[in-house]
């Protein structure tokens, strides 16, 4: 192992080797003797490893670069993984994890995901109420009378609608929708307000009639129709109104 590290021997090194060897041996035993089992070496020996140079010797000669012998790779033991490091086995089969997920949002018929192609629409309805809510508070404050109070209930029923519109737009979407629309003050005469929210009333039950004729959801369009009926209704209430005065 020790001679693995040594640089290769140039040229004529294991001959003074020899020599050196040789001279010191011969000092101690000048003669080889019958009765001594140690010899120097034979002529054959000399002949082959004396005047013959070794293979790096041969190799350095001829200019080639001498390398060490080769040796073996060590051999690495067997590392057995940590369990941890294992992949973990599954803890149920896949069928049964796909039966336990919820079913997909889109298969509600009633206020599902399918209906938010009506999401703006439904804004819409819910602004509007919102305004009418406010509107019909502002003029049952100077409306005398029953006619205040008939305004003040019909304000209610707004504030309603907005609710249930509003309730159906979270079912559908998961958000919920509230507009901050500050009450304007109706401009024009008393009668002439009363006036534009009789015709108003009239085109807000055409357009629930019209989006319950459009939606194939039937929670929808039983709300819409419902809604519908209420400002029909309101249309009447306004016209009761103007009669009396």
């Amino acid at each position: 192992m020790e001679q693995d590290r040594l640089p290769c021997a140039g040229p004529g090194q294991k001959v003074m080797d020899r020599e050196a060897f040789e001279r010191v041996w011969r000092r101690v035993m000048p003669e080889d003797r019958p009765d001594c089992p140690f010899t120097l070496y034979s002529e054959e020996t000399l002949e082959e490893e004396v005047l013959t140079p070794p293979a790096p010797a041969r190799a350095a000669a001829a200019g080639e670069v001498c390398a060490p012998p080769a040796r073996m790779a060590p051999v690495s033991p067997a590392v057995c993984a940590p369990a941890a490091m294992l992949p973990a086995a599954p803890a149920r089969r896949m069928e049964a994890a796909a039966a336990e997920m919820p079913a997909a949002e889109n298969d509600v018929p009633c206020l599902g995901c399918a209906s938010a192609v009506h999401g703006e629409m439904l804004q819409a309805f819910i602004a509007d109420e919102v305004a009418d809510w406010r509107l019909y508070q502002g003029l049952s404050r100077r409306a005398p009378g029953n006619a205040g109070r008939t305004l003040r209930a019909m304000g209610e029923d707004e504030r309603r609608h907005a609710k249930r519109l509003s309730t159906a737009y979270f079912l559908i979407s998961g958000v919920q929708f509230w507009p901050d629309r500050q009450p304007t003050a109706p401009a024009g005469t008393w009668m002439g307000v009363l006036r534009a929210r009789f015709a108003a009333e009239q085109r807000g039950e055409a357009a629930y009639r019209a989006a319950a004729a459009q939606t194939v959801d039937p929670c929808l369009r039983e709300l819409f129709l419902e809604l519908a009926g209420d400002e029909a209704e309101h249309t009447w209430l306004l016209r009761g109104i103007l009669e009396q005065m």
